[in-house]
């Protein structure tokens, strides 16, 4: 399977829907990808915050996926 934006950008939506979190109120989690950084990474208040350092869609893939594991 590949790894697309899009389809982190619907996880990290997934996961704010767990945390009870709304679009608009400033207090959810978003996706940020440069790749010129290194790739992508979570962050927190309209990107004032990073919640992971950066890293590939496969490893955020995966941290996403056990974060909607842990939260159930």
């Amino acid at each position: 399977m590949r790894i697309t934006q899009k389809y982190l950008e619907r996880q990290v939506e997934r996961l704010n829907a767990k945390l009870g979190w709304e679009a608009g109120n400033g207090d959810m989690i978003e996706l940020d990808h440069a790749a010129c950084y290194g790739g992508y990474c979570l962050v927190y208040k309209n990107g004032s915050h990073h919640l992971t350092p950066r890293m590939s869609g496969k490893e955020l893939d995966q941290y996403l996926r056990g974060a909607l594991d842990w939260i159930t």
